[in-house]
């Protein structure tokens, strides 16, 4: 029985050794852990704005502290608990920190950006429906996300810019001794402009020019002789006295430009030629433009449909050379989508013709050669507008009216009654003349599936169809109509256009 006692007193003991030995272990191991260190809690980053301070505070007293790059970052220690770091340059440092043992208690990364909190907020304010990311890269700005047009992106890029500019404005203020190139930066632009952004625009330009002319004049020549004496008349004409009768009145003939009645009188004294011009006339001319142009925001559209004739350009010694000046049909414009579904664009338009009047002659004095240069009518405008997707406005109308009355007459006889007809001449013109241009802008989409084009419906003729029916175009039982219109899933615009073959019955 003593035996049994002593072996169980035996474990028991080494069990309380065993207890005990782990029970220092884990108090040493929970002593040594970092418990109440700031190193673990300040190993972080710090992000502190340029011209701004941030305090952080220590669970464990230091004595001594490391910057890496002051000119980035001052640090100060306000109490052994406590630091005071101020941001001074755009860039990164470090900083170690001591306790009185010299053992290294914490080691902070510091990275001196731009104040984002600041211009986010001025973004929010400006634009506060655009989800627009500012983010600071070493000394550059970075906007990054989806606008929805590009007047917002060109807004959020501007107040970057100046905030940059006021950054730089200050930085230049102190002291510090870099040069200025060192401190140059930049907004870097990853923002997109989401929705649609191709502008088709719609021109229209109707003119029609009404012209009337009413034209009477008489024209007569008469010449007689008796004896030594030869006498006579004439409106319209000269006479040249003696000589044979016929061969007096050869440079003087009437004429009749368009539409007259004439006579003659003719005996052995006496000879009397007569001519009636008269004409009456009644012009119209209809000109009807509707180019159609589509283009990208933010990027200029041109188009021109007529041609180019020479203009000869003398260039001294050199002799002459050649220039060549466009006509017809153009369109010029630069379009930006903003917010809400309107449009801002500049618009240059012009329709211009080549005519005969007003022509110009040149000649070269060392060669028979001669150039004739045509002279244009024009018709343009240049408008700045702001519509919405679809809206149309006049942006040019013209009202011209000219009227000119011309009598010219014998002073007296003109004046009589029926015979005084003879003694004169009279002309009327009135030219009538109306011009508009009217404009639509759209939002386009690309159109989806088979396109119709306007040629889809030519038929070339039949050689019994040309020959003998005198057509133009080929007849066939399956003629169709072509028309582009809008395809389901909303591409293109909200309308038909373009061009209509109707079948010929």
């Amino acid at each position: 029985m003593m035996f049994k006692r002593s072996t169980g007193m035996a474990h028991l003991s080494k069990w309380l050794l065993l207890t005990a030995f782990l029970l220092g272990v884990v108090a040493k191991v929970q002593a040594a852990e970092p418990t109440d260190s700031p190193f673990a809690e300040n190993s972080k980053a710090l992000v502190v704005p340029l011209f701004q301070s941030k305090s952080l505070q220590l669970r464990k007293p230091v004595t001594r502290i490391s910057v890496g790059s002051p000119d980035i970052a001052d640090i100060l220690i306000l109490r052994s608990t406590q630091i005071y770091v101020i941001g001074k340059d755009l860039g990164t440092t470090n900083v170690l920190l001591w306790d009185k043992n010299d053992d290294l208690v914490a080691s902070i990364s510091v990275e001196v950006t731009h104040d984002l909190e600041s211009l986010k907020s001025k973004l929010n304010q400006l634009l506060p429906d655009e989800p627009i990311e500012v983010y600071s890269a070493q000394r550059s700005l970075v906007l990054r996300g989806t606008v929805s047009n590009l007047a917002a992106m060109a807004a959020a890029l501007s107040v970057a810019e100046g905030y940059l500019a006021d950054v730089q404005t200050a930085v230049d203020a102190t002291e510090f001794d870099q040069s200025a190139s060192d401190f140059t930066g930049e907004v870097i632009n990853l923002m997109q402009v989401g929705g649609g952004q191709q502008v088709m625009l719609e021109v229209k330009v109707a003119e029609i020019n009404r012209e009337e002319l009413k034209r009477l004049d008489a024209q007569f020549n008469a010449i007689g002789g008796t004896g030594n004496w030869t006498w006579g008349g004439v409106n319209g004409g000269a006479v040249f006295p003696g000589g044979d009768v016929a061969n007096a009145f050869l440079p003087s003939t009437p004429t009749i430009q368009q539409a007259g009645l004439f006579g003659q009188f003719l005996s052995n004294s006496f000879e009397f030629n007569f001519a009636i011009d008269a004409a009456r006339e009644k012009g119209l001319a209809k000109i009807l433009a509707e180019p159609t142009l589509t283009t990208l925001t933010g990027q200029e559209a041109e188009f021109l449909s007529g041609g180019e004739f020479p203009i000869p350009v003398p260039r001294g010694d050199d002799g002459i050379t050649v220039e060549f000046k466009e006509f017809g049909v153009g369109l010029r414009f630069l379009p930006v989508v903003l917010g809400s579904g309107k449009i801002n664009f500049k618009l240059n338009v012009s329709v211009s013709q080549i005519v005969n009047s007003n022509s110009l002659g040149l000649s070269d004095e060392n060669s028979t050669s001669s150039f004739i240069v045509p002279s244009l009518t024009r018709r343009s405008a240049a408008v700045t507008l702001e519509l919405n997707d679809g809206q149309t406005m006049g942006i040019a109308g013209l009202i011209n009216e000219q009227l000119r009355e011309v009598v010219s007459k014998f002073p007296g006889l003109g004046g009589l009654p029926v015979l005084g007809g003879l003694f004169r001449s009279q002309e009327f013109i009135n030219n009538e003349s109306e011009l508009v241009i009217l404009v639509t802008p759209r939002l386009a989409k690309p159109l989806e599936g088979e396109i119709s084009l306007p040629t889809d419906g030519f038929v070339e003729p039949s050689d019994l169809e040309f020959y003998l029916l005198g057509r133009t175009e080929g007849k066939t039982r399956n003629s169709k109509v072509v028309r582009t219109s809008t395809p389901s899933g909303g591409a293109g615009v909200e309308e038909n256009f373009g061009h209509q073959v109707d079948e010929q019955q």
